[in-house]
């Protein structure tokens, strides 16, 4: 037994420093960072091992903008973002980019909404065009709307209401926060999807969808010059438009521990849940943290450690 153990920390010990050894001969991440005339931040880094690029384009926009009867209106327009603009039509984005060997999908958090595409090098302009498009003239009609809609309550279904342990999820996010920015689920609720309406939509998108409220990412086998005028080219007259008001975040703290029992017909054993609050992700604890939830193996975010036992 002992043999084994040692031999394992041999292993472990060879596996560490071969990866310590390896990573210290990497080069450092070099990147530039250029706003355009409309507020647009433009960060591009060059990575020529593959002739391929990534772009993320992340506007700054999450649920923690949403108001009160308004729930889950940032992940809904996620996927209004899909279904069409001035110059591509419905479906149209998906074809482009696997017909040319890409990848690309879209994530909404509190925070902020992000989309990405991955494409050979040579399809550069097929992906700014492709964000640029939707940036500037997002096709925003009922059926549209309607259509997402029903998409964004069938995944709340699936992902939460039919889910076992998927509403203690929720109500735990509630229990957490007072703040109404940070309380209420992502996804939002079945009766305020239904009372979004095409009006609500078009504001949502003029506000937050506006290149001052946005950031673009490009890196892979680039050249940065040229790349930074592309973006300039299909980015540059995009109107910027008010800034956004800020949201107060500020959240009374807790001084006490908060508990609440529920019962799940769907869940076949019990599920316990522990959260601690994290302070903000910029704080000196947070790396400390963060690693610390790894370790025990349990969700994390900047706000939030939450282990599920």
């Amino acid at each position: 037994m002992r043999m084994r153990q040692c031999l394992a920390f041999i292993s472990t010990y060879v596996i560490l420093a071969f990866s310590a050894s390896a990573q210290s001969k990497l080069p450092p991440i070099k990147f530039s960072d250029t706003r355009l005339s409309n507020g647009l931040r433009v960060i591009i880094s060059e990575d020529h091992y593959a002739p391929v690029y990534a772009i993320a384009v992340s506007y700054g926009v999450g649920s923690k903008d949403e108001r009160q009867g308004r729930t889950g209106f940032a992940h809904l327009f996620e996927h209004m973002m899909f279904k069409g603009s001035e110059n591509v039509g419905p479906g149209e984005h998906f074809f482009l980019i696997f017909n040319y060997g890409g990848n690309m999908n879209g994530t909404t958090s509190s925070d902020r909404t992000v989309y990405y595409e991955e494409l050979p090098k040579n399809q550069l302009d097929l992906g700014l065009f492709l964000e640029s498009d939707r940036m500037r003239s997002l096709a925003i009609t009922k059926e549209n709307l309607d259509n997402q809609r029903q998409a964004v309550q069938e995944e709340r279904r699936l992902r939460l209401d039919n889910q076992p342990y998927g509403k203690s999820q929720e109500r735990f996010n509630e229990m957490t926060y007072d703040n109404f920015a940070y309380k209420h689920s992502v996804i939002g609720s079945m009766e305020d999807l239904n009372a979004a309406s095409v009006e609500d939509v078009s504001a949502f998108f003029k506000t937050y969808y506006a290149p001052n409220n946005a950031v673009i990412a490009l890196v892979g086998d680039l050249d940065t010059k040229a790349t930074l005028a592309k973006v300039e080219k299909y980015f540059g007259n995009i109107p910027r438009q008010e800034n956004p008001k800020r949201v107060d975040l500020s959240d009374p703290p807790m001084t006490k521990e908060r508990r609440e029992s529920m019962e799940d017909t769907l869940a076949r054993v019990a599920q316990l849940n522990i959260g601690y609050k994290f302070p903000p992700a910029n704080s000196a604890d947070a790396p400390a943290l963060t690693a610390l939830a790894q370790i025990f193996g349990g969700g994390e975010s900047s706000r939030l450690y939450q282990k599920l036992v």
